[in-house]
């Protein structure tokens, strides 16, 4: 398959050229944003969302969506009311429904091979809403099986945070972190998230590169590749970008 294009070469895109950088959902269907409030990785979230809405091939049609924004904040208030949204406390009981539809998938009782897209807005908030720890530890531990086991089924986990730990993803940080495809941070962070995120040939190639700083760069990992600087696209009306969106949750199709 094709794969879908959704951040810009930053090194291209000073020189004035466009060089887009893609996602195979056959290879690499997770990806984990990461970046602090205001560098860009919602929109850049947003966008990739969209345009796999818009542009995977038909074998992953129709692209059925899940938000959870445990946060409850005002970037994804347009789709309140809509079904497969779950926002502030309700998001725990979205990852649970995500999960269950893994399992449904993986024993049999649903045959559909179409792709189901979770995306969460701020993984750590989701976690900090469940006080009970073993629910906690449940949760986490449906990250980590979910990341290593349902790609096979059409599954793309998709999480933003600002400051991805071992606290926020459990026993299985580690491998978690291994198994998602694109690995993108936005704007500059700081060594310890560097060191969580990319190796050590990446974090190397960050250091001779210097600062990126403009809103919207940062670096991207695909596949366990060195890392490349990046630009998220620039979106000119994000009322038309959030209705890509709201469309196709609103208006779901359904398989043949």
């Amino acid at each position: 398959m094709n794969g879908i294009q959704f951040l810009l070469d930053e090194r291209a895109h000073r020189m004035g050229e466009q060089k887009w950088v893609e996602v195979d959902y056959d290879k690499s269907p997770h990806c984990l944003w990461s970046g602090r409030t205001g560098s860009g990785k919602t929109v850049a979230a947003k966008l990739l969302i969209a345009r796999t809405i818009l542009l995977a091939p038909p074998e992953l049609q129709p692209v059925e969506v899940t938000v959870l924004d445990p946060k409850n904040d005002e970037d994804f208030s347009f789709l309140d009311g809509l079904p497969r949204v779950y926002r502030g406390e309700d998001a725990v009981q979205g990852w649970a429904d995500i999960f269950e539809s893994f399992k449904q998938r993986q024993c049999g009782y649903d045959n559909t091979r179409n792709l189901k897209l979770c995306f969460c807005d701020e993984f750590a908030s989701l976690v900090s809403l469940i006080e009970d720890k073993k629910e906690r530890e449940a949760a986490q531990r449906y990250l980590t099986l979910l990341l290593m086991l349902s790609r096979s089924f059409r599954f793309s986990i998709q999480l933003a945070t600002q400051q991805p730990s071992a606290k926020i993803f459990g026993s299985g940080a580690s491998g978690s972190r291994e198994q998602f495809g694109v690995i993108a941070q936005l704007a500059d962070g700081g060594s310890e998230t560097r060191e969580m995120l990319f190796d050590r040939d990446s974090r190397k190639k960050m250091e001779e590169y210097g600062t990126i700083g403009e809103r919207g760069a940062g670096w991207v990992s695909i596949n366990g590749g060195i890392a490349q600087p990046v630009i998220v696209p620039y979106v000119a009306d994000m009322n038309k970008l959030n209705a890509v969106i709201y469309d196709s949750m609103a208006n779901p199709q359904t398989l043949n």
